[in-house]
C-alpha cells in the first residue's frame, strides 16, 4: 500500500521540477543581473503566457493561472525580486500545494512546491494588475 502523503509530495515535487524547467526556457536561463523591477514584471508577464501548454503537458491546473499573485517588485540589497504564488491541483482536482516562483537579477528563475494549507497573503494581486 503505498502512503497517499508521500504520492502528494512526490507530485509536488514533481510539479516544481516541471515549472522550473518551464521557467529556464521561457527566461533563457538567468534572468539578466540588470533588471529592474518592470524587467521582473515583464518575465513574469512572458512566463504566463503558455500557461495551456504547461497545463496540458502535466496534467496540472493553477488557480489563479500561473505564474499567478504577487505583492509586486521588492527593494532587496540594490535591486529587485519578484515573488509569486498561484495553487495547484492534478487535473482532476485534487489539490497538490502551492507554488511559488522567484525571480531574482542574477539568479535563474526559482519555483517550488509548498503544502497546500500554506497561505498566499490576501493583500498580493493578479500580475495584471501591475501592468
Amino acid at each position: 500500500m503505498t502512503d497517499p502523503g508521500l504520492d502528494t509530495e512526490a507530485r509536488r515535487l514533481f510539479a516544481s521540477a516541471a515549472l522550473s524547467t518551464h521557467a529556464a526556457r521561457r527566461l533563457r536561463g538567468r534572468i539578466a543581473p540588470e533588471s529592474v523591477a518592470a524587467d521582473l514584471l515583464e518575465l513574469a508577464r512572458c512566463l504566463g503566457e503558455e500557461t495551456n501548454i504547461v497545463e496540458r503537458r502535466y496534467r496540472l491546473r493553477f488557480e489563479p493561472s500561473y505564474p499567478g499573485l504577487t505583492a509586486g517588485p521588492e527593494a532587496v540589497r540594490g535591486g529587485f525580486r519578484l515573488l509569486l504564488a498561484c495553487r495547484a491541483s492534478d487535473d482532476q482536482g485534487a489539490p497538490l500545494g502551492v507554488i511559488f516562483t522567484a525571480l531574482i537579477p542574477g539568479r535563474p528563475p526559482q519555483v517550488s512546491a509548498a503544502p497546500v494549507e500554506t497561505r498566499i497573503p490576501e493583500e498580493w494581486r493578479p500580475l495584471a494588475d501591475l501592468f
